[in-house]
């Protein structure tokens, strides 16, 4: 499917979204949504979000992990402790749609940007709290990360090798699961807004997120008593559903999701033994002859490339898959094809590569649209569309109250 053309309506032209987020999940989530034509506009601390430093790909304070997550938004540098500062977010609240932050609670109550205090400023704002583990309980007020929810939520109790330490999962999943929990709300909230002409209060955790993702398992465990443990690649309740090694010393991926495949790989696996004895037949006998029908399968696979696998059982209709690296996967016939992967251009550092968007429309564009902002490159713009006159945004700027970034 062809990217609509630049000049078709975003689905999200017209929306305002002020985003006080930091870190990953917030900031990426709200990309998204400029991709879909808000007007993102970004407010940082004087100093900065903090992972604008972590590392100096773009130079210092700019680094690749920001501009990976930030693009298709604007920045405002604010120091929200001042009374002017406040001033200046109160009266972005006023015009805004939709209000995003993503500190603890009693840091949203010390600030002043509560919901019912940003409510009372703008009755139709959509407002978005995001927390590592809710606002309410135990942790509602401890420092959180992906991490810290991976270990909670038991997303790193399940990810492994048996026998071996839990693992992370590699990507930040928590963080971009609200990420994308976060467009999903917010895309549901304006629509209940258009009929009710009221804005809402939405609470996104990454500990919620995360639980969200084992909706397969919690029922078998509730219902039959299921032990969801470490398995690696594979999976428990699926067999065979895992990597094996090949000849050549890489893995590739089997994927028997049903009867029916594993009825389809026989032909391929009848000139290497008996496959069709009938502990094999249903996937629950599978599940039961787990360790020696795997062992049974890896000592076949090792016997040719994966390629030579992947031909054989692609051609039968088998699920099944390299495993690549990332940088495999940017060059991958079907991540291409996809256009997954796309170039921005900045004016300093010119052509960086981002993620595209993975929502397509067929008639408007949804992509990313612009790089991300150097701290406070928009201070100036954003505060004469306040309201602000020249002299008045020199004035803050003096008191270190805004910050600007020099022209480009």
């Amino acid at each position: 499917m062809e990217q609509a053309g630049e000049s078709a309506p975003r689905p999200l032209d017209g929306v305002r979204v002020v985003d006080l987020s930091q870190i990953a999940a917030g900031p990426y989530g709200t990309s998204l949504l400029g991709d879909f034509g808000a007007d993102v506009v970004k407010v940082e601390p004087i100093e900065g979000d903090s992972m604008r430093y972590v590392d100096e790909g773009f130079g210092s304070g700019e680094s690749a992990y920001f501009y990976g997550v930030n693009r298709s938004k604007r920045s405002v540098a604010l120091d929200l402790k001042s009374e002017a500062g406040y001033e200046v977010l109160t009266r972005l609240v006023a015009g805004a749609d939709v209000f995003v932050v993503a500190f603890r609670p009693e840091a949203v109550a010390r600030l002043r940007i509560d919901y019912e205090t940003l409510r009372a400023i703008n009755p139709r704002l959509i407002y978005v709290t995001i927390t590592a583990f809710g606002e309410q309980g135990p942790r509602a007020n401890q420092p959180g990360m992906d991490i810290l929810a991976q270990a909670l939520s038991g997303m790193m109790g399940v990810t492994g090798e048996p026998g071996r330490a839990p693992v992370k999962v590699g990507a930040p999943i928590a963080d971009f699961i609200a990420s994308f929990l976060l467009g999903f709300g917010v895309s549901a909230a304006l629509r209940l807004r258009d009929r009710t002409g009221q804005g809402d209060r939405i609470s996104i955790s990454l500990l919620n997120g995360l639980l969200a993702t084992f909706a397969n398992y919690v029922t078998a465990v509730d219902r039959s008593g299921l032990v969801v443990r470490r398995q690696g690649g594979a999976h428990p309740q699926l067999v065979p559903y895992q990597p094996f090694l090949d000849s050549e010393g890489r893995y590739f991926v089997l994927a028997c999701l049903n009867d029916k495949f594993w009825e389809r790989m026989l032909p391929v696996l009848d000139p290497y033994g008996n496959f069709r004895d009938p502990r094999y037949a249903l996937n629950q006998d599978r599940v039961l002859h787990r360790r020696e029908l795997c062992g049974r399968l890896q000592a076949v696979f090792v016997k040719h490339p994966a390629k030579y696998w992947l031909e054989q059982f692609e051609a039968v209709g088998v699920p099944c898959s390299p495993i690549n690296d990332f940088a495999e996967a940017l060059v991958d016939p079907q991540v291409v094809a996809n256009q997954g992967a796309m170039h921005l251009t900045h004016p300093t550092h010119g052509d960086y590569l981002v993620l595209n968007n993975p929502i397509r429309f067929e008639r408007s564009p949804t992509g990313p649209w612009g790089y991300a902002p150097s701290l406070g490159e928009h201070t100036d713009a954003i505060l004469a569309e306040l309201g602000y006159s020249r002299e008045e945004v020199e004035h803050l700027r003096e008191l270190g109250v805004v910050r600007s970034s020099p022209s480009r």
